[in-house]
């Protein structure tokens, strides 16, 4: 990261900002995610899509593990 500024957005983020088709939620959440450390929202990002997986698979009453 030597030389990136802190508040530089990779394309892939700002295209999901951009694009309507994104969900307000998940617009929101990325901007939320630009502003803190990088690594302590993936760590979030990753426990958050872990947490909503198993939601999933319980409400689809699917078995073992993903």
């Amino acid at each position: 990261m030597t030389g990136t500024p802190i508040n530089a957005t990779s394309a892939a983020a700002e295209q999901q900002l951009a694009d309507p088709e994104s969900s307000s939620w998940l617009r929101s959440a990325l901007q939320s995610a630009l502003e803190r450390d990088p690594v302590d929202a993936l760590n979030d990002a990753l426990v958050l899509a872990a947490t909503l997986e198993a939601h999933l698979r319980s409400v689809m009453e699917l078995d073992g593990p993903p």
